[in-house]
């Protein structure tokens, strides 16, 4: 199988992008590093058709998919990874598994219905359903909701979930490719970053049950947030691989597995 060149964007994941690069050269697995705007104006450094890795920003990953034409190049769908569609899938396994899916624009009218429905105390969280976020989720207070909304007013289509605010005590974040979770780490604690390597042995076997139960996935590729609320374990939200942090995630197994399954995406792509 053709083994894939990892191509990262430069000058956005840090430290953690070395330990990566770190890693792919132990491995001898072919890598290299571009700034966005290079790309664009620059175009591809890759022939079309080559077995890509792409990981940065969602900007830089969309550019190379839409662009490149790398196989896989990646494995982000922004509509397999809108909350409005994962959200149906996991249902009950899901932090906010009570919430309302709306536009922003219709979200800032309704307030005081949906402040009714969801905040009782005068808070309410909200996040944009995409995976291309105008503004970061969190938990709103009513007077602040208009101005926190604000963005979407230059983007109608957005659609914003709203759902009661939850207390979170720690998160973890899980590498899965197809139904296997290849890496986990600690990112957060009661909302600070925290990172510790690995995650308790409840978190795999909850996750797995998850995995087990759910069939559909939203990529051969993908990032499972998981946290402790309540004293259970709930899917905070569900994100790209390649758009997504590593943290103190086992680098080794990311970069086998992932490698492995571009060969294969490459492979199944080639004409028989």
């Amino acid at each position: 199988m053709n083994t894939p060149v990892w191509l990262i964007e430069s000058g956005v994941f840090g430290s953690d992008a070395d330990s990566l690069v770190k890693e792919l050269r132990r491995q001898k697995t072919p890598c290299g590093s571009v700034a966005h705007r290079e790309l664009v104006k620059d175009g591809p450094p890759i022939p079309p058709g080559e077995c890509v890795i792409v990981y940065g920003t969602y900007p830089f990953v969309r550019h190379a998919q839409l662009h490149a034409g790398w196989i896989p190049g990646a494995w982000l769908d922004p509509d397999t990874f809108d909350c409005t569609t994962y959200a149906p899938h996991f249902g009950a396994f899901l932090l906010n598994a009570r919430h309302e899916i709306l536009r922003g624009v219709d979200a800032i009218r309704d307030a005081d219905r949906l402040f009714a429905a969801f905040g009782p105390n005068d808070e309410v969280f909200a996040r944009p359903t995409g995976v291309h976020k105008l503004f970061v989720g969190r938990c709103i207070f009513r007077d602040d909701w208009a101005t926190a909304l604000a963005p979407t007013r230059y983007d109608p289509d957005t659609n914003v979930l709203v759902a009661e605010p939850r207390e979170i005590g720690q998160e973890w974040r899980l590498v899965v490719v197809g139904s296997e979770i290849v890496s986990a780490c600690r990112y957060a604690v009661n909302g600070r970053k925290e990172f510790e390597p690995g995650c308790p042995p409840d978190v795999l076997g909850f996750a797995g049950r998850l995995l087990a139960a759910v069939p559909w996935r939203p990529a051969d590729v993908f990032v499972l947030d998981v946290c402790e609320s309540d004293g259970e374990f709930r899917v905070v939200e569900i994100n790209p691989f390649e758009t997504s942090g590593l943290y103190l995630g086992d680098l080794e197994a990311i970069v086998r597995q992932v490698s492995r399954a571009a060969s294969e995406a490459w492979a199944r792509a080639q004409p028989s």
